[in-house]
């Protein structure tokens, strides 16, 4: 483990050095913020692995105490999953109360038995990568088969990356590429065309889309999850701000089914962010189960208003900041339908568990029943790295990657049903807009009501 850190911290300040001469080289073409930006990062690569490399059974410490943590965080969700499903009168809930009591077992014995915990640590990180390792050297040697041979084994098992390490892939993707924006912009903006790995190319569309949002402030830092069908774009979360729980972690599913263009262009202009679409290709087959989904999901579900389309029914001269919830402005932005359930799985959100990526995997996963299972937490970022992996295999559905910002969807807009007041007022990002509504509302605790993505 000492090898490691040493290995470990020599990579993080090789890294450090790097991005300082990057930031050097450039020093005439970015801006002063730019470059103290960029040059404070670097700085603090290069002491974090100093440290590492200098303290090395320090440096072990912090993981073995986020580890700890994690195992009792999974035991508290696995507990709130079980009441949750048992609320909504969800079948197998059993299994989430035996997780329950594993993983509080082995929390309980890495707290108070920690010569124990540390050995059952290097123990469960040792099998981890070997069998991560197996899977990836597996998924190589499917790769160079004929095809014949892979079409006859195309189910195959699969070992998804860390949650703790692959929560924030989308976030360090889109860091990677502000940063790219400053030092290189033509190499930035070569990003934003589709990307077709080798062996992938065509003019043809995707016929599906899973789009993971990511954003570099508060809770879309974790990210979001959508899926475009035909021109249609569906979401779940969230949305009833008198609902939620837990600081928004918990509340009234919603299904969200609106329009991809004013829904994107929305996303990305009123809360600022980057969204990646990764492009499917489906057959005729595939889209009638997806299809055959969807309507599943729209009759276990009925019409729910936003507050602001109640106000607008009562006085149709209300202005759009009559009502400052984020539902509301999507509902007025984007001429969004929004849905609540009757029951099921879906009933009520749980943001690590029945959230958007739930819903997103619960349409592809009927369509595309050959591609390798996604077990586990499921985060926007663990499906990022999931969509990532099936991109690169070869005969996979997923075909393609295209980047969403400002930039690329220039030519696109969106009109409020109803006019604001004032720019500044349409303007509001979510973290605002859920602000001012809790103000409204007369909650004391304004942060129990946050949505998060």
């Amino acid at each position: 483990m000492e090898f490691v850190c040493y290995l470990g911290g020599s990579v993080v300040v090789l890294h450090g050095f790097v991005s300082g001469i990057s930031a050097a080289a450039k020093r005439k073409a970015i801006s002063n913020d730019s470059f103290k930006s960029l040059f404070i990062s670097a700085l603090l690569n290069i002491c974090l692995g100093g440290m590492i490399i200098l303290l090395p059974r320090l440096s072990l410490e912090p993981v073995y105490i986020i580890f700890t943590l994690y195992i009792l965080v999974n035991a508290g969700i696995k507990l709130m999953d079980y009441f949750i499903d048992r609320k909504d009168n969800v079948s197998g809930r059993i299994k989430e109360l035996l997780l329950f009591l594993f993983f509080l077992v082995f929390g309980i014995l890495m707290v108070f038995v920690p010569e124990m915990g540390k050995r059952g640590f290097l123990a469960v990180s040792g099998l981890y990568c070997i069998f991560y390792g197996a899977f990836l050297v597996w998924d190589f040697i499917f790769q160079c088969l004929p095809g014949s041979f892979r079409r006859r084994f195309s189910k195959k098992l699969s070992l998804p990356m860390p949650v703790l390490l692959s929560t924030l892939r989308p976030f360090a993707k889109l860091r990677a590429r502000r940063r790219q924006n400053i030092l290189d912009p033509e190499k930035a903006r070569a990003e934003l065309k589709t990307f077709y790995p080798d062996g992938k190319e065509t003019s043809a569309p995707p016929d599906m889309e899973v789009m993971i949002h990511v954003s570099e402030h508060g809770f879309g830092i974790m990210g979001h999850c959508d899926l475009c069908f035909e021109g249609v774009i569906y979401s779940y979360g969230s949305y009833d701000l008198t609902s939620t729980s837990l600081f928004g972690g918990i509340g009234d599913g919603i299904f969200v089914v609106g329009k991809k263009e004013p829904y994107i262009r929305f996303y990305v202009t009123a809360s600022p962010r980057e969204i990646y679409g990764y492009g499917f290709r489906l057959t005729e087959e595939q889209k009638t189960a997806v299809r055959e989904e969807i309507s599943k999901i729209k009759e276990m579900s009925y019409p729910w208003e936003t507050p602001l389309q109640q106000v607008y029914k009562n006085d149709p001269s209300a202005k759009g900041e009559a009502v400052f919830d984020w539902g509301s402005k999507m509902w007025n932005c984007t001429g969004s339908d929004f849905y609540k359930f009757k029951s099921g799985k879906m009933k009520t959100y749980f943001v690590v568990t029945s959230n958007c990526v739930m819903m997103a995997d619960k349409i592809v996963r009927k369509a595309c029943t050959d591609i390798p299972l996604q077990k586990g937490v499921l985060t926007p970022g663990s499906y990022y790295d999931y969509l990532e992996h099936l991109l690169a295999m070869v005969g996979s559905p997923v075909f393609c990657r295209t980047v969403y910002d400002r930039e690329s969807t220039a030519g696109w807009s969106y009109t409020p049903r109803i006019a604001y007041s004032s720019p500044e007022l349409e303007s509001m990002t979510e973290t605002e807009a859920n602000r001012r509504a809790a103000e409204k509302m007369g909650r004391k605790n304004e942060k129990r009501i946050r949505k998060k993505p």
